[in-house]
């Protein structure tokens, strides 16, 4: 790669970097970089890494409960409609799933350091299948003392006794999608309870003192104008909960806030530029009122908040499954669990685990993982970033101008071999992450095409 190519991963320079310094934000998922292992190999492996003993240092917990009692218009996850005896039946599911593996190797006696159960609207569940779930989880896994137990909800039907009942049964983290307290932007995106309705929900919660309690935000809705955007924020610091994610609304393909839009139904969704403002509203706004920022999209207002399992997925922690829609890992193997209810119903009722895709990441893995983890934490250590890479690739000149162009473009600055990102840096982290990922992964490509071809002439 010669630095023509490099171009497509050099920041604009620019007066503005936060709205300009790239023509678009790159997706990016952790452990995209994968090769899908064939439907004959995958049971055979699987079954080997079941039987292995985990030797990772730092291990987490993911469980799907995939129903919900309606499609918000700018979800991509909907799966299945919420009723009270299917999502009963499917609990009876999940617990003979974990049963069947606390006794497990991989599974074993080192420590779960956080667990989230997600969906979907885990907050769906009756009081008394949410309890028995969280029940089970606790006596079947090997939850360290402090592992972070988060429960995900909304809302609509999380009532009185759901709450103190997850509260009782082991629940330390609750975390709820608001999105907006507007009740017209709620409403219009499928979201039942008015806004006055919910933050009164909210202040409740927060008063029990019983766990960290965090608020999800959106920003780029439609109706959602700057004056809304800020009532949102000052309505979430007003409140006063542990901590608060802010996320930049992604309009997805397919969903039903994608077709109102393309029917002309609805007003389309703010430009990149709108959001990239939203984002420094939201981080000017929370700085100022004492919050400290822990991730690109999260701020924590007290020390009971660590957004552990974010903070961990990102950086490349095992990641144990549970649960139709939920995917893991296991090095160096990341894996889903069939979105089909009725193939995870037949298979868990046959007592195997209904894997649907096995993937399996190449030995550049644990370079992505630090890069990944690192840049969401605003913060990239150059010793430990280059004690990644082959040594003759420490300090490459094509990596060091890269960065170079980072600190030029105002996306960060260096102190001594430390990178540590500014406001627009953070929200455009994705583009670094991809960026450095790319070169690294170019250069070394072309490292070992020159060892073998010095080894074919020999």
């Amino acid at each position: 790669m010669n630095s023509e190519q490099l171009d497509r991963f050099y920041p604009n320079i620019t007066s503005d970097p936060l709205r300009f310094a790239f023509s678009g934000r790159t997706p990016l998922m952790p452990r995209q970089e994968k090769q899908f292992v064939t439907n004959e190999d995958k049971q055979s492996i699987w079954h080997r890494l079941e039987q292995s003993e985990s030797h990772a240092n730092k291990r987490v917990v993911y469980v799907n409960i995939p129903f919900c009692v309606n499609h918000c218009l700018y979800c991509g996850f909907f799966r299945n409609r919420y009723t009270p005896d299917k999502a009963s039946a499917y609990v009876d599911l999940l617990i003979q799933e974990l049963e069947r593996e606390a006794e497990l190797p991989h599974v074993g006696q080192r420590p779960i350091h956080a667990l989230y159960l997600g969906g979907g609207t885990p907050t769906a569940l009756s009081a008394a299948d949410l309890m028995r779930l969280v029940k089970s989880l606790r006596k079947n896994l090997p939850l360290a003392p402090d592992c972070e137990i988060t429960l995900e909800g909304r809302v609509l039907h999380f009532d009185e006794e759901k709450v103190d009942g997850c509260f009782d049964a082991g629940v330390n983290r609750i975390s709820i999608g608001i999105q907006s307290f507007d009740t017209k932007v709620r409403q219009r995106q499928g979201r039942k309870v008015d806004g006055n309705t919910a933050a009164d929900f909210i202040a409740r919660l927060i008063k029990r003192e019983r766990g960290a309690i965090i608020l999800d935000l959106m920003y780029g809705l439609p109706w959602q104008t700057t004056e809304v955007w800020l009532n949102d924020l000052r309505t979430c610091i007003e409140l006063g909960p542990d901590g608060i994610d802010v996320y930049a609304l992604k309009r997805i393909p397919g969903t039903p806030l994608d077709k109102a839009i393309s029917k002309n139904k609805m007003p389309a969704t703010s430009d990149l530029g709108e959001q990239a403002l939203m984002y420094r509203q939201a981080s000017e706004m929370l700085t100022q009122a004492g919050w400290r920022q822990i991730s690109n999209s999260h701020w924590a207002r007290t020390t009971r908040e660590r957004n552990l399992y974010n903070l961990l997925i990102k950086s490349g922690a095992e990641c144990l499954a549970f649960g139709s829609g939920a995917g893991g890992s296991i090095e160096p193997y990341s894996y889903s669990i069939t979105p089909v209810l009725e193939d995870y119903t037949e298979q868990i009722t046959k007592g195997q685990k209904p894997i649907g895709h096995l993937m399996v990441s190449d030995s550049l893995q644990p370079l992505r993982d630090l890069i990944m983890g690192s840049i969401e934490v605003g913060r990239l250590d150059l010793d430990e970033f280059y004690s990644k890479l082959p040594a003759n690739l420490s300090h490459h000149p094509l990596i060091e101008r890269l960065i170079e162009r980072w600190c030029q473009a105002q996306l960060a600055e260096r102190r001594g071999e430390v990178i540590y990102l500014l406001t627009p840096g953070r929200f455009w982290a994705p583009n670094l992450i991809s960026g450095l990922q790319g070169v690294c992964a170019n250069l070394i490509e072309k490292t070992e095409n020159t060892s073998a071809t010095k080894e074919a002439c020999q």
